[in-house]
């Protein structure tokens, strides 16, 4: 309940004590409806365990205030953005016609929730760091079921018949904390970066591992919350600024140019940061162990026990993620498409992905 009235206290505070930066610095702002859903994918599609995803997320100024950097994780740096999502989540089991409970399968479950979010990077050391305050409600009160449902009669679809099962209500509170920095194999049209993610809450209990790869024309993955090409940032990279990068972190710039002055060097750089038309594939590989998945055991604080019990010994703590996709922007529209896959953690029968879509208007 702490950490719930917390929450608000930074939403509030966000609008009514926000800090009007007069730094060249300007963080980056956007408004981003982000889908997934098994329907994006052809290879491995199926109606199985993540079946849905909507996230509508909020950058903006208005969220960074001296509560929000206080409360969440980052670097002591000028290149912090500051977000807020709301997010509704469904899990189902594999056969979604059976009424009864399989306990050979994930149970049912929707969450619906919150996220407060602050991304923070050290530019000339190739460095992020984000952190992230959950808080919302999974079980019925989510109405997963009813969204599900919906979708589902709206296309002519099988209705999934097994909602009635699902966890019961219970409270989100989680704090999740991710560190990502470079690895020195770049050049001025790939990236490489290692990450690694700690989620600590009353639903979820996590740890994870991965690299993640980038290739063909952007800005640069530690200016802003994603590398978005922001026409707000003013700011102007001068030749004391080149000085401060190392040698692996100064290949962003063509080896041709590096051979040139320092001003010519930063004369790049900025043109650079202010491109209006990115294009590029990524992919990730993450390894990950679930201490506690609560989509799957329950909230340790649930407003009323459950129909069936799940423990740590019915499922997979060891999982495989893959994720690859392609990334539009041109001025201030954004487009990516990104396919998820990952092993099965209840049948071990192979694999199962869905894919996501993301929208995005920068302002």
């Amino acid at each position: 309940m702490r950490i719930i009235v917390l929450l608000l206290l930074m939403v509030l505070s966000s609008i009514l004590f926000a800090q009007d930066k007069t730094d060249d610095y300007k963080q980056v702002e956007f408004i981003k409806l982000n889908e997934s859903n098994d329907l994006f994918t052809y290879w491995f599609q199926s109606d199985k365990y993540y079946t849905d995803g909507i996230h509508l997320e909020f950058v903006h100024r208005i969220f960074n205030n001296k509560v929000a950097d206080k409360v969440l994780l980052g670097f002591d740096t000028k290149y912090k953005d500051f977000g807020l999502s709301f997010n509704h989540d469904m899990y189902t089991p594999q056969n979604t016609q059976i009424t009864t409970v399989d306990s050979t399968d994930r149970p049912y479950a929707g969450q619906l929730y919150f996220v407060y979010k602050k991304v923070s990077n050290q530019f000339f050391k190739g460095r992020k760091l984000s952190s992230a305050l959950s808080a919302g409600v999974q079980g019925p009160a989510a109405m997963a079921g009813e969204a599900q449902n919906f979708v589902h009669e709206a296309i002519d679809n099988p209705t999934a018949k097994g909602w009635d099962n699902q966890l019961s209500n219970g409270i989100i509170l989680d704090y999740e904390v991710q560190y990502m920095a470079m690895i020195p194999l770049w050049s001025p049209v790939n990236e490489l970066h290692y990450f690694g993610t700690a989620h600590l809450g009353a639903l979820n209990m996590s740890t994870e591992i991965g690299f993640r790869f980038k290739f063909g024309r952007y800005t640069d993955s530690y200016m802003n919350y994603y590398g978005i090409a922001n026409d707000k940032n003013t700011y102007d990279f001068k030749a004391s600024d080149i000085a401060k990068m190392n040698k692996h972190r100064r290949k962003i710039i063509p080896k041709h140019i590096r051979e040139q002055s320092l001003e010519k060097q930063a004369e790049y750089l900025n043109k650079r940061m202010t491109r209006k038309f990115q294009f590029y594939f990524f992919t990730e590989g993450i390894l990950s162990y679930i201490i506690r998945d609560g989509s799957v055991e329950g909230s340790l604080i649930q407003f009323s026990d459950n129909i069936y019990e799940y423990n740590y010994d019915d499922y997979d703590h060891t999982k495989i993620l893959g994720r690859y996709g392609v990334v539009l922007q041109y001025s201030h529209f954004y487009l990516e498409y990104a396919r998820y896959l990952q092993n099965d953690s209840f049948q071990q029968n192979g694999v199962f992905g869905y894919g996501k879509i993301i929208l995005s208007w920068i302002f």
